[in-house]
């Protein structure tokens, strides 16, 4: 078992990292109103996440894992959450809206739903249920890379930082560690990791939908 597997197996995989929201902002068409809605409600679901990764810190067995975790919550704070306050301060969206802001009834299942794997599960089950989020967001940012900046593209920052060698970096040694400890799955594990990442994938899109429908 290792990421691939889980990938290829996906059902929702190309619905995820495919889905019009993605296609739009690649484009530079994508409705302002929705880009914030996504800006604002992935804020605050990435609190959420920056505490999976410090609990894949805790999980770890030894120390070659606790940086990779270390690394993935060093990116989380420093790169991709400081990617969404400069981007709501270019859109002026105070920041004290941006926090106080309610949760959306995905955000909050989605975030729920990670954090439970990762209090519940084993390390290797954290990173199951995190993977699409993770690694869908480093091959999103290649994809639309390889395919040519648009002209004067407002979301090009946020591509920026998703298509960088730095975040590639990091998901090359996530996808590492995903298959490490994935390796020696019995049969039973192994479908329990495909149930998490699965799930996980479908929630994915079901983020992407609720920023163009602004629910």
């Amino acid at each position: 078992m290792n990421y691939q597997t889980l990938r290829h197996r996906c059902p929702t995989w190309d619905d995820y990292i495919q889905h019009d929201f993605v296609k739009q902002l690649a484009a530079g068409t994508l409705a302002p109103d929705s880009f914030r809605h996504y800006l604002v409600q992935d804020y605050l679901y990435l609190i959420h996440y920056a505490r999976v990764m410090a609990l894949s810190v805790y999980k770890s067995d030894t120390l070659a894992q606790m940086r990779v975790g270390q690394a993935g919550l060093n990116a989380m704070l420093d790169m991709e959450i400081g990617m969404y306050l400069d981007f709501c301060r270019l859109w002026d969206i105070p920041l004290h809206e941006v926090e106080h802001a309610p949760e959306s009834a995905i955000t909050i299942a989605y975030s729920r739903y990670i954090l439970d794997a990762a209090m519940s599960g084993s390390l290797a089950e954290l990173y199951a249920a995190i993977a699409p989020c993770l690694m869908g967001y480093g091959e999103i940012g290649k994809r639309i890379k390889q395919a040519g900046s648009v002209e004067d593209n407002p979301y090009q920052p946020w591509i920026d930082v998703f298509s960088s060698d730095d975040f590639q970096a990091i998901t090359a040694q996530n996808e590492a560690q995903i298959d490490l400890l994935l390796a020696d799955a019995s049969p039973a594990q192994a479908d329990k990791f495909q149930r998490l990442f699965d799930t996980a994938a479908r929630m994915e899109v079901s983020f992407w939908q609720q920023a163009l429908d602004l629910s």
